[in-house]
């Protein structure tokens, strides 16, 4: 059996020690995915040397973007190493959260994806969206939500 865990590395303890005991309980060999969205250019209304504004522009610089990367690994790698005492298969993605999950679990054949859910308001929801609503409904297989209680409330 295979067990995918997609993370975004803000689970509580108690979520990852979940997993990891269902994983034993099923002898399933454990993914652990985190995926990276990537930065996004800044549209800037103001020509920064001109002054005017009706120039747009676009700024990225990729060494900002590698040294975020870099960081993302070093976290995500933390992440695995501090979270989980059994073997563990670790994944790094960029992308979009909800459709890099869903390839990897097909491509990967998985046999039950688990994930952390958090409440959001209405609001939140309709603005944001949620990676975990998008990979349940789009699955091709059974979907684990483990409900975690925002801190905040």
């Amino acid at each position: 059996m295979k067990l995918m865990f997609a993370t975004d590395l803000n689970e509580p303890v108690q979520v990852t020690d979940h997993v990891q005991r269902l994983a034993r309980r099923l002898d399933a060999e454990l993914f652990v995915l985190h995926v990276h969205v990537p930065t996004p250019t800044t549209p800037l209304g103001v020509d920064p040397l001109s002054g005017f504004g009706d120039i747009a522009y676009a700024l990225y610089d990729p060494a900002v973007e590698d040294a975020i990367v870099e960081a993302e690994r070093h976290d995500f790698d933390a992440f695995v190493q501090e979270r989980f005492t059994m073997p563990v298969r670790p994944a790094l993605h960029e992308g979009d959260p909800a459709r890099v999950i869903l390839d990897d679990a097909e491509r990967m054949a998985v046999d039950m994806i688990v994930m952390a859910k958090r409440h959001h308001s209405a609001l939140e929801r309709m603005l944001l969206g949620s990676v975990t609503n998008t990979v349940a409904r789009e699955a091709h297989q059974p979907v684990l939500l483990l409900p975690v209680q925002d801190a905040g409330k």
